[in-house]
């Protein structure tokens, strides 16, 4: 169960304009980068990115998580892991977890509804981690 660390290097928040919108969709999108390994934890670099349409408002948060394993085993699992290029779905959701409550003070000052839902695991079936923040 590793513990994570975080910082946020950037924020940005926009309104476009301020007519009334009858309906509005919200796209939330998290990219991460290539992870890295710095003495025995793993930087992963992330921007979250939430556009409006009709284009009324977006977001954009980018930091960094720092992914630090507990024992040699876990270190090399999680080398294997982001190894296959993919971020583990419960390391996508403590990214979430941490960012929400930025997401949603940005939103409401802008005037949007924050977006609440949590990103789709796509494989249900994989033994997956557990994280400390």
């Amino acid at each position: 169960m590793p513990n994570l660390s975080f910082r946020i290097d950037s924020v940005r928040a926009e309104r476009y304009y301020f007519e009334t919108v009858h309906q509005l969709n919200i796209n939330m999108n998290i990219m991460f980068g290539k992870p890295e390994k710095k003495d025995k934890n793993f930087l992963i670099g992330f921007v979250i990115k939430i556009d409006c349409i009709p284009p009324t408002a977006s977001i954009d948060i980018k930091g960094l998580v720092i992914v630090t394993p507990i024992n040699q085993d876990e270190y090399t699992r999680l080398g294997e892991e982001f190894g296959k290029g993919m971020v583990p779905y419960p390391l996508t959701v403590a990214i979430y977890s941490y960012t929400l409550p930025i997401i949603a003070l940005l939103s409401r000052e802008l005037g949007i509804p924050p977006p609440i839902q949590l990103p789709i695991q796509q494989s249900r079936h994989e033994k997956s981690t557990d994280y400390h923040l």
